[in-house]
C-alpha cells in the first residue's frame, strides 16, 4: 500500500494512551472528513501495539488504507524509520517500524498526542470551540498555541508552512511554576520543600489538583483526607468546601497565567487552546466550575504586554475525538 489519496479513501489513526487505545478508520472526500467513534482497546489486554492493531484491522476486515497515523503521551525519539515513543505506564513499543510492519504503509506518521491536538485546530469549527471571555478574532496564519491539562499538563503549537501546516510538540508541562501573590508564594514555597524543582505540571494535572488540596490543608495545619481530582472538582462544583474550592481557584489562575507566559513565548496571535481532560470535563459536566474570569485575568496580567494579550483569543477544544481529527489531517499530508 502507498500513502496516495483517492475520493473516500480511508486512514487508521491511532491515540494511545497508557490504559486506552483508541482505533478509528477515518474516512475522506476532498477537506471533508469523517470519524466514526472510534474502538477502544485496553492496553492491559494486548502485549502489543501490533497486536492491538491485528485486532484492530481484523475485525474492520482488512481495508485497504491510504495513510496511517498514530499519538501517544510522551516525546518522540529517535527519526525517520527510527522514531517511537517510549511509553512511561505500559509496555508497548509505539514505533514507525510497527505502524509500517503491521499496515503496510511505507510512511506512516507518529506525534505526541498534543501535536496531533495542534493539527485539529484548522479544522475545528465553531460548535468545537467554547471561548473563553470574549470571542475574539485570531489572527490568520499566526503561531497557535495548545495546552491542557489531564493527567499530566501538555503543551504544543501549530505554525503555518507555505503549504502546510507545523505542529511543534515540546515538554512544556515541565516550565518552572511561578507565584503572582503572596498566598501562591506561600504554597509554592511549601511545594519546594517537599518537591524541590515546582513544575507547572506539579499542580496544573489531576493530580496537581490533589497536590492543591493537600496543601492547602498542610499550610491550615489540618488532616484532610485524600481526595480524587474528581472528587475536589464535584465538592468545589457543589460550593460545599471552601478548600476545594480555593484549589480550583487557584488552578484556574495558575492556568491562565502559564497560558498567558506561553502566547508570548511563541507570539501566538493565532489563539490559545484548551484541551486535555480537565476544563473541557468542568465545561461539560460541572457549568461555572472553571473560572474564565480569573483565568483571563491571569491571563492577561503581563505588565506592558497586557494590551497586546487581550487581544488574544482563547478556546476550550470542546470536541472529545480532536486528536483523531489531528491525525486524520496528518495521516492525508506526506510531508513530515
Amino acid at each position: 500500500m502507498s500513502g496516495g489519496q483517492a475520493p473516500g479513501d480511508r486512514f487508521l489513526v491511532a491515540d494511545i494512551g497508557g490504559t486506552n487505545a483508541r482505533f478509528a478508520l477515518a474516512t475522506m472526500r476532498g477537506e471533508d472528513i469523517a470519524i466514526p467513534p472510534p474502538d477502544i482497546f485496553l492496553t492491559a489486554d494486548h502485549a502489543s501495539l501490533a497486536a492491538a492493531l491485528e485486532a484492530f484491522l481484523d475485525a474492520a476486515d482488512r481495508p485497504p488504507l491510504s495513510g496511517v497515523a498514530a499519538c501517544a503521551a510522551g516525546p518522540v525519539e529517535g527519526a525517520g524509520a527510527a522514531a517511537h515513543i517510549a511509553m512511561t505506564n505500559c509496555p508497548w513499543d509505539v514505533s514507525i517500524e510497527t505502524l509500517a510492519r503491521v499496515t503496510g504503509i511505507e510512511s506512516p506518521r507518529l506525534m505526541n498526542d498534543f501535536a496531533a491536538l495542534a493539527l485539529s485546530v484548522p479544522a475545528l469549527v465553531a460548535e468545537d470551540l467554547h471561548p473563553v471571555g470574549a470571542r475574539l478574532d485570531a489572527l490568520p496564519r499566526a503561531p497557535v498555541a495548545i495546552l491542557g491539562a489531564g493527567t499530566g499538563l501538555g503543551v504544543s503549537a501549530l505554525v503555518f508552512g507555505e503549504s502546510h501546516e507545523i505542529p511543534v510538540a515540546g515538554e512544556g508541562g515541565h516550565v518552572d511554576l511561578a507565584p503572582a501573590n503572596p498566598r501562591e508564594a506561600e504554597i509554592l514555597a511549601f511545594l519546594q520543600s517537599i518537591h524541590g524543582h515546582v513544575s507547572a505540571e506539579r499542580v496544573l494535572s489531576g493530580p496537581g489538583l490533589v497536590t492543591l488540596y493537600a496543601a492547602l490543608a498542610a499550610l491550615a495545619g489540618r488532616e484532610e483526607p485524600r481526595l480524587t481530582p474528581a472528587e475536589i472538582a464535584a465538592r468545589a462544583h457543589a460550593q460545599e468546601d471552601a478548600r476545594a474550592e480555593e484549589a480550583v481557584r487557584l488552578f484556574c489562575g495558575w492556568l491562565g497565567a502559564v497560558a498567558g507566559d506561553l502566547a508570548l513565548t511563541l507570539g501566538a496571535r493565532g489563539g490559545i487552546y484548551i484541551g486535555g481532560g480537565i476544563v473541557p470535563g468542568w465545561l461539560s459536566g460541572m457549568p461555572g466550575l472553571f473560572d474564565e474570569d480569573v483565568f483571563r485575568s491571569r491571563f492577561e496580567a503581563k505588565g506592558r504586554f497586557g494590551t497586546w494579550l487581550a487581544r488574544i483569543p482563547v478556546f476550550v477544544i470542546r470536541r472529545a475525538d480532536a486528536a483523531l481529527l489531528g491525525l486524520a489531517r496528518a495521516a492525508r499530508d506526506p510531508k513530515p
